[in-house]
């Protein structure tokens, strides 16, 4: 799915997966700050373990091609940049690309080409309604103009594995310390795509070249790896500036604007960011443990799920999720219903989907126990009415109960009070629509529609668990 995840969505599609993998100014402000607390180090002094070696050899500069946008950057002071940054990360340059600094208003053109090619409106209605059926967005939320909007104020820059290409964002043809930091962030793209082939984890528009059982949510995980690479060999790059330029670099940041990103919904603001918080979080910790060659290590193995971002221990025994099978419901339906998505919610999105209704740290509780699941989202568009499927499988039956407790809570929010009817091991709330919660063993489901009637119909089409 490119659907329920809005960043992974459109920036897989035209940044991530679709190219382009970006640094986003509100998640460099957080992370230049001390970040969550880890087995050792904070981000800005975190340092190699003392079994890693020191550095590399100074590679040969890369032979540049034209670039793509009308700024052209002093080439000298990049070249000493990915020099710098080669013996930071400990891998070298092995062939050509393309380098370039681009307007924001270059930046706006190229992402309505790129909207125009690969996302489409009628896609951006379809991604609205799933965030709508989990109760993320409103079903007339215009998705496609803002994230254009958002997109022109957040990438700072970015980097096609497609096209070999990447871009930093300026309005000065002189790269200022904004610029350099940003381009020591991206040039690490270019190392990971040389040397573990990014195209090949997913970061690609070519639908041919994509795996085919890579699901959303391990999409979002490998964007989580990526990022916090990128975003660790940042911040140590930016450690070995002098503290004047750290300031410098760290004041630019915080003028930069952020209205657009500031009214973003949640779930927007918090996909956009998840793979720069998490994932520096998740790579700090394998670079504490095992230093580059763990990270390296990631890359040929890559983690599965969000749960393994955000549980690195369970990367570490890769605890696989469990997969989960819904039924096709179309003809259960009837006339004039379609499915718009199906795919893997995951945990970290299942905590958005709770948090719409419950606290950070009881959404964050609940999910935690989460082994696989999945879910489908089917429209009547005639009729303004939708359907969610999420059937989950859960870690044990103590963390299924520890789900249904909060779960009930979500419903009782929602509807205002309890159940209209409940039994052993279900429950059936009914308000504008209705919501259907089932639980049995290690397995729940939920199902919630516009009538009770119909959600007993697509409950006899469920052979469940």
């Amino acid at each position: 799915m490119r659907r329920i995840g809005i960043v992974l969505l459109v920036m897989a599609a035209l940044t991530c997966s679709a190219g382009a993998v970006v640094l986003v100014w509100s998640a460099a402000r957080q992370l230049y700050l001390p970040a969550p607390a880890t087995p050792t180090r904070s981000p800005i002094t975190v340092t190699a373990p003392s079994s890693t070696p020191s550095g590399s050899p100074l590679p040969p500069t890369p032979t540049p091609t034209p670039p793509a946008a009308t700024a052209t950057p002093e080439l000298g002071v990049f070249d000493g940049i990915a020099r710098k940054v080669e013996r930071i990360r400990e891998l070298q340059a092995t062939g050509p690309y393309t380098r370039s600094l681009m307007t924001q208003a270059e930046l706006r053109a190229y992402q309505e080409r790129k909207f125009e090619e690969d996302y489409t409106p009628e896609e951006a209605r379809q991604d609205t309604l799933t965030l709508a059926a989990f109760d993320l967005l409103p079903r007339d939320f215009n998705l496609r103009e803002f994230l254009l909007e958002l997109y022109t104020e957040q990438i700072a820059g970015f980097y096609d594995p497609d096209t070999k290409q990447f871009f930093v964002i300026s309005e000065q043809k002189q790269p200022g310390v904004l610029e350099r930091v940003t381009f020591a962030h991206e040039y690490t793209h270019l190392l990971q795509d040389q040397h573990f082939d990014l195209v090949a984890l997913g970061f690609t528009d070519d639908e041919r070249k994509r795996p085919k059982d890579v699901d959303d949510d391990a999409m979002l995980a490998r964007r989580a790896l990526v990022e916090g690479d990128a975003t660790l060999t940042q911040l140590l790059y930016l450690q070995s500036l002098p503290r004047a330029e750290q300031q410098e670099w760290f004041e630019a940041v915080q003028r930069q604007p952020s209205a657009v990103f500031d009214r973003a919904p949640r779930v927007i603001r918090e996909e956009l960011t998840f793979p720069y918080e998490a994932g520096f979080t998740f790579v700090q910790r394998l670079y504490v443990q095992g230093g580059w060659e763990a990270i390296n290590a990631a890359f040929r193995d890559p983690p599965a799920s969000t749960e393994q971002i955000l549980h690195p221990e369970k990367f570490n025994r890769r605890e696989a999720p469990i997969r989960v099978a819904l039924p096709p419901l179309t003809d259960t339906l009837g006339s004039g219903w379609q499915l718009v998505d199906e795919n893997v919610l995951g945990e970290f999105f299942l905590r958005l989907y709770l948090e719409e209704r419950l606290s950070a740290p009881q959404a964050e509780e609940a999910a935690a126990g989460w082994g696989g699941d999945r879910y489908a989202v089917y429209v009547h568009e005639g009729a303004g009415q939708d359907l969610l499927v999420l059937a989950v499988a859960w870690d044990s039956e103590a963390e299924a109960s520890e789900f249904v407790e909060a779960f009930r809570a979500y419903a009782e929010a929602r509807y205002n009070g309890g159940p209209t009817r409940e039994g052993a091991g279900q429950a059936l709330w009914i308000g504008k629509d209705a919501l259907w919660l089932e639980w049995k063993g290690s397995r729940t489901l939920i199902l919630r529609g516009p009538s009770e009637e119909l959600l007993a119909r697509v409950r006899r089409a469920i052979a469940w668990p």
